[in-house]
């Protein structure tokens, strides 16, 4: 990317969006940044997101970004002014069984190749780091930089911080398409009927990605899926970690005022993709509920407060879409988190920024994670 861009236009008010918007003002004052949110800023899934903040038990391919992001994290309020809730409380997650026993001592050493620093602790350890788990536990594995931070809280953190810097960031107004000529990017199509002008248009736009890149010839298979969450009344303060299990579906967290937060992946119906609406299923509430209880018998007598769900795009092989997109100058792209893009935003607003500028982009970081794989 040339290094003269002077208008960029982001597409998309969540937090892979605002961090691009907060990281391009701080590398180049001079640059205007637009953000273009059809809603408001966080709306879809960014602010339902479980907020975990973890490297361990990711896909290779993203593990030296989650490694650079959980590196920021913790001075990230600083860095904003502003709070993000962040804690890190490490990460814990347990077998109870043969066959999860297995798998935790499977994963252990190609992890630590790759410098994620996890450990496999035994039953009355996994006891020692979170009092209150299933007896039938028979140990998990550890990572000590694991953590939390508050959904929420973190999209005001970066909303403010990239308006802080200069950044103009529209509410109620969406991007109805990219306008290309000669194979580049050279203006944004608003909902208003505004033409906006742009040297780079970077879409951050989640499960509606897909819709306005197949506007101009490009086909991506973003799919959007409803990922439910639960949360708790108040309970006394006795889990320190974030909890999950091998082989059952389970993201436990306990917040600041007791709460418990309970995700996972567990679905919600999402009746129409076009639209940021879901269902709540009963089954999925049941199901969580009966996993999370099992794994932490403490939940037993807590009750559901409040379920909510968070549209997210996910693609084939479950990693994002990250970088330019080859034979269309101008075009950034950053979608397809599929579920676990919150702790990497402090690293993809960085590199989406530096490539924007014709920064070094670091390549090394996301290799693997380039377009090209769905050309």
């Amino acid at each position: 990317m040339a290094s003269g861009a002077r208008a960029i236009v982001v597409v998309g008010g969540g937090l892979m969006g605002l961090s691009a918007a907060f990281h391009l003002r701080r590398a180049d004052p001079q640059v205007q940044v637009t953000v273009l949110e059809r809603a408001r800023v966080g709306d879809a899934a960014s602010s339902a997101s479980a907020a975990g903040v973890r490297v361990m038990g990711r896909d290779p391919a993203e593990r030296a970004m989650a490694l650079e992001s959980l590196g920021r994290w913790p001075e990230l309020d600083r860095e904003l002014d502003a709070e993000t809730g962040y804690r890190r409380g490490g990460g814990l997650r347990i077998a109870l069984d043969d066959t999860g026993w297995a798998e935790a001592r499977a994963t252990v050493g190609e992890q630590r190749a790759d410098g994620v620093p996890v450990e496999l602790v035994d039953a009355a350890a996994a006891h020692r780091l979170a009092p209150g788990l299933s007896p039938d536990c028979r140990g998990g594995v550890h990572c000590p930089i694991d953590g939390q931070a508050e959904a929420v809280a973190t999209v005001r953190a970066w909303a403010t911080a990239a308006r802080r810097l200069g950044a103009r960031i529209e509410e109620g107004v969406g991007a109805d398409a990219l306008v290309v000529e000669r194979a580049r990017v050279v203006a944004i199509l608003r909902s208003d009927g505004a033409r906006l002008s742009c040297d780079v248009a970077l879409v951050a736009g989640g499960a509606w990605s897909a819709s306005l890149l197949a506007k101009i010839g490009l086909r991506f298979p973003f799919r959007g899926r409803g990922l439910q969450m639960l949360l708790t009344d108040s309970a006394p303060a006795t889990l320190t970690p974030v909890v999950g299990c091998f082989g059952r579906p389970l993201s436990l967290k306990q917040l600041a005022d007791g709460a418990y937060l309970i995700g996972g992946g567990w679905p919600a119906r999402v009746p129409d993709e076009s639209v940021n609406r879901w269902e709540v299923l009963d089954d999925s509430v049941r199901g969580s509920l009966e996993v999370a209880r099992a794994v932490y018998p403490p939940l037993v007598p807590c009750t559901v407060a409040r379920s909510w769900a968070g549209i997210e795009a996910f693609t084939p092989d479950d990693l994002p879409v990250l970088g330019p997109v080859l034979g269309v100058d101008g075009l950034l792209i950053a979608a397809g988190f599929s579920g676990h893009g919150f702790a990497l935003v402090p690293t993809v607003g960085d590199v989406l920024a530096r490539l924007a500028l014709g920064l070094d982009p670091l390549p090394y970081l996301w290799r693997g994670l380039g377009a090209a794989r769905f050309a």
